[in-house]
Order: structure tokens, then sequence, then C-alpha cells
């Protein structure tokens, strides 16, 4: 239990619970002195072999200790009245292992498995069809491919679109190829493909809009740096959207009856990818990727950062971009950043200089400046109000007179709530564009509400400029989930202004088995049109089918659709097949085998070994009987997964793991064999008697010890009450084993054998060694012969 407990001639003295409450425990009178009590136990102790025992009746009178031991199980249940200093031990490394999680820090393993690097690697494949339909006489078809590899040691993505209509261009074939390697600390991340803008005083979601080649020295690890800030947007209701750092999923929430979803993005160092990923509550998946700007670029203190670029436009291949940037941090709390931005097209070149600063004056503010020379000067507020209400200004001054926009303004504020029946969010936001002649401002109010499978959201916008009436619209959606995966949203809009509904709506989704069902219906008041349609997707191992059907009271549309992914290795062919995409992914193929020579290599002759659970950070594990490999599915490349093994989850008592925890960096685009060694270790057992006036019996509390061939103390095990001793845990070698030197002198006994060789054999199911054997017994005082006569 770890208590205080120091030795002072025939006392022990300590604390117990914290240090006021100071205890002594004397044995020459046979009491306790504790907070002003003196606590006899003279009837309540007892010495033996060197040992001395207390009752359990007298740790709880004297220090609030209980236990309560139970026979039948063979189990103690101990209880205080404070915290036990082990158990608080306990408590501060959890929480601080958890600290670790939530700030990305290194986790301590047995074994690091670096990346294999290859020239080229097959590795993924996703595959769609699709066909549609519709009354007219209109068809249209597609297939659509994306093959992902590893080439020149990255992963390099391949998309290619064929519609049979027509002829196959360059512009149907996209290439993204990325390198990363955190140990290098010149480039860290390398990418050619779509690219986006640094420093462009804006925070939208589409600025992947070029193409070219970027390198960087950020690791794409996920350093904490302090500070978060929110993303609120919206996509389908019900749905759930993942939001991704650097390829690390961070966070996911599932979006509302109107579809809005909020994130709490925590502020990372480095230059950093963000991206959110969406998938239906019937299964559906969104494959786009909306790829974030960060506001926000902090340095570590004393690091420079930079990054390059240099693309062009996929519409224009005249037109240039590039940009050099540099990131120093001042201190952890203040970067200063600087570089040049060279763009043209086909009238004119430009360079223009710029400068960032971001700051973090305060804990919950975030700070940062931006001027573009020449063009814009930005800046941007984000204050943490309480825990979870966030208030961001942004402010955008244009400076160059290329339209008539002079400056942008917006103010957003988001807050959750929450009581004993109902909880939500609520948000409001106001923005203002200014021009020569006129203002156009918009204010939109948000708020999204839970009471139990009940979510309701409401959304009004009003919009005016200088001169003109506002306009108000106010749209309202509701949903519900039933036991049975049956789901009900309804919806509408309603134009104040004009004071009439605009759209109505309704929409049942079910879910039976893989089978995914959804009507809908829709009426548009100004179109005066209904608009119905109905769904079905069912979900096999390797693919995804869907059928859709709409009719707008003029065309009847209809459409088919099938998709997959599969994962080969060129070595051992289809290793995974899937109806999610594979694409970017990687995967584990575990071998647990029992390594008899303990080379840590899967040699002729050592056989694989069955698992029952294995823990991996982030994933599942698929364990299979049939050939006992361990097959863990969709990882994100070039990111470290951590990996626990248990002993107890082998069928063996002999067997060990010889490594408990693993760290591995997973390959792109592949499945990443590791090989885990099992060892089989040995158990020795014996006895231990003593002799007194002739009499032998067994002995307990005696200390037994081991030491390996070079004199190493590998551990030390006690002997049972009747003198019986084992242990099992010991790697095949020799070994010595000996009776405790100095607790027999303590005690006045000697042995007549002081240490017994014994040697552990390789053994499948471990060696066993129990004819061990030790004879103590007391050392007479001697007698001076002129006494005895």
């Amino acid at each position: 239990m770890e208590f205080k407990c120091v030795p002072e001639l025939n006392n022990l003295v300590g604390f117990i619970g914290s240090e006021k409450n100071q205890y002594t425990i004397n044995f020459d009178e046979n009491r306790i002195i504790i907070g002003g009590k003196s606590i006899d136990f003279s009837n309540k102790f007892k010495e033996e072999f060197g040992t001395r025992y207390l009752e359990a009746s007298i740790l709880l009178e004297a220090f609030g200790v209980n236990i309560t031991f139970n026979p039948r199980s063979l189990t103690a249940k101990l209880k205080s009245r404070f915290e036990i200093p082990f158990i608080k031990k306990l408590r501060l490394q959890r929480m601080r292992n958890n600290i670790n999680k939530l700030q990305k820090k290194e986790v301590i393993v047995d074994t690091i498995i670096r990346r294999d690097y290859h020239l080229f690697e097959f590795g993924t494949l996703d595959w769609e069809l699709n066909s549609a339909q519709n009354t007219k006489g209109n068809v249209n078809s597609a297939i659509r491919l994306n093959i992902g590899t590893e080439l020149f040691y990255g992963a390099a993505n391949f998309t290619a679109n064929y519609t049979p209509k027509e002829q196959i261009s360059i512009k149907d074939i996209g290439v993204n190829w990325r390198w990363v390697n955190n140990d290098n600390k010149y480039i860290s991340q390398a990418r050619i493909g779509r690219v986006g803008r640094q420093n462009n005083n804006n925070n939208n979601s589409n600025t992947n809009n070029l193409i070219g080649a970027t390198i960087n020295n950020s690791p794409n690890t996920v350093r904490r740096a302090g500070g978060s800030y929110t993303i609120t947007d919206n996509t389908e209701p019900n749905w759930n959207v993942e939001l991704y750092i650097n390829d690390v999923l961070i966070d996911y929430v599932a979006a509302d009856a109107y579809g809005l979803y909020v994130f709490k993005v925590p502020i990372i160092y480095g230059y950093n990818t963000l991206k959110l990923k969406f998938y239906g509550p019937l299964g559906e998946e969104r494959t786009e990727e909306r790829v974030i700007n960060t506001p926000y670029t902090f340095a570590e203190a004393k690091t420079i950062t930079y990054s390059l670029t240099a693309a062009v436009s996929p519409n224009n291949y005249k037109e240039y971009f590039s940009s050099v940037n540099f990131n120093y941090g001042v201190t952890r709390n203040l970067t200063m950043s600087g570089g040049l931005q060279y763009s043209s097209n086909t009238t004119k070149a430009n360079f223009f200089p710029f400068m960032k600063v971001a700051y973090q004056p305060l804990s919950i503010m975030v700070l940062t400046f931006d001027y573009l020379h020449n063009k814009s000067l930005a800046s941007i507020m984000n204050l943490n109000i309480t825990k979870n209400a966030f208030l961001s200004v942004n402010y955008l001054r244009v400076i160059e007179k290329q339209s008539n926009k002079l400056a942008q303004l917006n103010v957003g504020f988001s807050m959750p709530f929450a009581s004993k029946y109902f909880s939500g969010f609520t948000g409001i936001s106001w923005n203002r564009d200014i021009y020569e002649l006129f203002n156009y401002d918009q204010i939109r109010f948000r708020a999204s509400g839970y009471f139990k499978k009940l979510r309701v959201n409401s959304s009004s916008f009003v919009n005016w400029t200088s001169e003109n009436t506002p306009q108000i619209s106010t749209s309202l959606a509701l949903s519900y989930n039933f036991k049975n995966n049956l789901s009900v949203i309804t919806e509408g809009a309603y134009d104040a202004a004009l004071n009439k509904l605009k759209t109505i709506g309704a929409r049942l989704q079910l879910k039976i088995s893989e089978i995914n069902l959804s009507a809908n219906y829709g009426r548009n008041f100004t179109s005066t049109k209904n608009n119905y349609s109905l769904n079905m997707s069912y979900n096999l191992p390797f693919s995804r089918l869907n059928i859709s059907n709409s009719y707008d009271e003029e065309v009847l549309n209809t459409s088919q659709a099938a998709s997959g992914s599969m994962t080969i290795n060129s070595r051992n062919g289809v290793l995974h097949t899937g109806n999610n995409s594979a694409i970017g992914k990687a995967g584990l193929l575990l071998y647990p085998f029992l390594d008899l020579n303990e080379n840590g290599t899967f040699d002729s002759g050592e056989e694989k070994v069955l698992i029952s659970s294995v823990k991996i950070s982030g994933a599942k594990a698929v364990i299979s009987k049939r050939d006992s490999i361990v097959r863990v599915f969709d990882l994100n490349s070039f990111v470290n997964h951590t990996v626990e093994f248990s002993d107890t989850n082998l069928n063996n008592i002999a067997w060990r793991f010889k490594h408990k925890t693993y760290k591995i960096l997973t390959d792109p685009n592949q499945y990443k064999k590791v090989y885990i060694p099992v060892i089989s270790v040995g158990e020795l057992s014996g006895m231990v008697y003593l002799t007194l006036d002739s009499k032998k019996r067994g002995q307990g509390r005696v200390n037994i010890q081991i030491f390996d061939k070079k004199g190493k103390k590998v551990t030390e095990t006690l002997s049972e009450f009747d003198g019986y001793f084992s242990y099992l845990g010991l790697k095949p070698g020799k070994y010595t084993v000996r009776v405790d030197p100095e607790q027999l002198k303590k005690l006045n006994y000697k042995t007549l054998l002081t240490a017994q060789e014994i040697v552990i054999k390789v053994d499948r199911y471990g060696d066993i060694v129990d004819n061990i054997s030790f004879n103590i017994s007391e050392i007479k005082p001697i007698i001076p012969l002129e006494l005895i006569k």
C-alpha cells in the first residue's frame, strides 16, 4: 500500500493519509501512538521467522484500514477512510496518461516499428459504377477508379473518370503524391497535386484550387499549442462528421435536423491540414473531403518553420502562383511570420510581400494580424468567453481597388446550453460588406436543441442594404429517431417579407439489417411543384449498392450505383475488400508466433499463436481463428498507432509476449506485416525445511533469490506457510537459486546447501524444474570449554 514507514530502533514511524497524521508503532511497549491515541496490541501481535504480524482489527482501529477476507474466492477487500498512496499513485498516473493522449505526447512503448520504404508498391483500389436515366430519354453513365500506391517512397493516388459519351482527356485523370518523414528536420512533408494558397486573408474551405507542389518542415504529428476556435457549417441532416488534423481523427459529431455541425478545433503547432469526412445515418459515405485553411499558424518557441509552394491554375496554365513563408516562434504564445507571394496571369505579374503575427495574450484569447502588401489587411480575434462559449471577430480591409468592395467585417458568437431535460447549441453572426456606395449586412441566428431522441433546428436570416427593406426568412427542422432504426425529419422555410411559406418537406429513414431506405417529399410554393424521391442502399461486405428514384410532376429520374474498395498486395493478392474508401488508408497484419529461439524472427519450425484480444489506438482488430493473423483495417497512412498486448490473452500460462507495447508507423496504401514474438517461460518450485530439536517441518516467509548465469538477480519469491515456493516466468537458460543470506544472518540461521544450479530448457509448453529443496537450521552458540566443565 506504500505507506510511509521508517524503522527507528525497535519502533516504526511514519504518517497515514497526510504528513500531519503521524504514527509510532512501539514494539517494546506493544503500543501504537497516533493522533493523540495510544492503542495496546499486546494480545493481537505475533512474530514468526523475523516477520511481525498485527491483526486486521488493529489496522482498522488505529489507521482506519479495513481488510475483509473471502475464503471462498481467496480474495481480500480493502477499504480505507482516506486515499491509499498506491491507489493515489495509480490515479495520478492514469490522469497523466489521459493528459498525454489529449496533448498527443509521445507514449513510452517497448518497441518501435518504423516505416518500410519502397520505390513502388501496389496497394489500394476504389471503384464506382453509376448510371442515370429519365423519362425524357436521357441516359448518362460513368466509371470512376481511384488507385492508391506507394511511389518513390510516398503515397501516390491516381484518379480516372470515364464517361462513354465523352472522350478521355487529361482533365479526367488526377494525380496526388504525398511524402512524410518526421525524422527529417529539413523537409518533413512534401505534396504534389492539389495545393492550397497560404496567407490569402480568408478562411474559406475552397482553397485547394491550384495544381502544384509544396514542401515544409512541420511534422504531421499533432502538437497542441493551446487555445481553440470553432468550425460551424452544414451537411445533410443527422449525418456524422469526422474532423481530422494531419490525418489523425480529433473529434466527431452528429449533425442536427438541419445538418448543422459544430467543432471545437485545438490550435496546433506548424502547418496543418484539416479535413472533414461525412457519413450518413443509413450507411452512406460522402467521399469528398473539405480541406480547411487554418486561421492560425503557431511555431514552437525558438523554432523556425517554413513552407514553399509553386502551382498553376487548372483552368489556365499561364496563371502561376508561388509563395515562400517563414514562421518563427518568438515565445510559446507569439509567432512572427513573413514571406513573399508571386502571382501572374496573361496580363501582368506581381510580387507581394506579406507578414503575419499570431499572438495568444491570454489562454482564452488568440489574435492574428495579416498584411499582404498593396492588397489587403486582415485581423482575427477568437475569445473563449467561457469554456464552451466563443466570440470571433474577423476584419478584412481591401487596399487594392480592383472592385468596389472596401472592407468586410464578421462577428460571430456561439454557445452551447444544457438543462435537465434539454441541451443544444445557439449561435448568432453578423456580416457586413462595405462598398463605395452602400453596405450589405446579413444577420444569421441559429439554434439547435436535443430532447432525448428529438432534434430541433431553427435558422433565421436578415439581409439588407443601406437603402433597401430588410429581407427576413426563417427555417425550422425537426427530427425524431425511433427505437426500430426509423427516423422522421420534417422541415419548412418561411419568408417574413412576403408572409408566406417558401418550402416544406418530410423525410423517412429506415434501416433493416444491411438495407437502408429513405423516402422524401418536398413542396416548393414558389414553383408550385411537389417533389418525391425513394432511395435504397444495400451494404455488402465488398460493395455498396444504391438505387434512387425521384419525380417532380414532370420528369421521372432513376439512377443506380455500385461502389467498393480492395487492398491488393503484389505477393499475396487481394488482402481485403470493403464498401468504404481505401485510398490513403493503411492496415496492419500482425503475426503472433512462438519464438522458441528468441531471435525475434519467424523461423522454420516455429508456429503462429492465436490470441484472444489486442488493443489498438483508434482502430478495431479482427482476429482470425483460421490463420491466427490479426488484421487491422482503415488506418491512416504516415500515422503512429500504439498496439498493446497482454499475457492474459494467450491460451498457455507459460507463454509471454516478448514486447507488450508497440508503436507502429503505417505505410501508405498498403498493409504492413509485423511479427509479434511470443516466448515460452519455465517454472521452478521446491521446499524450504526448518530443523528444530531434531524435528523437520516446512518453513514459510523464507526469501528465495534467483540469479542468471551472469550473476544478475532476476527475481525473488517467498516460501508459503508450509515451506513450498515456486516462480513462473524464467526464460530458457542457466540459473542459480539460493536462500537470502542476509535474512539467514539476521535470524541467526544457516543452510547446508547455500545455492543450487538449475537449467530451464527450451520447451513449447514451458520447462518445469521442481526438485529444489533447502534445509535450514538454527546456529547454536559456541559454549567455551571452561563453562562446560
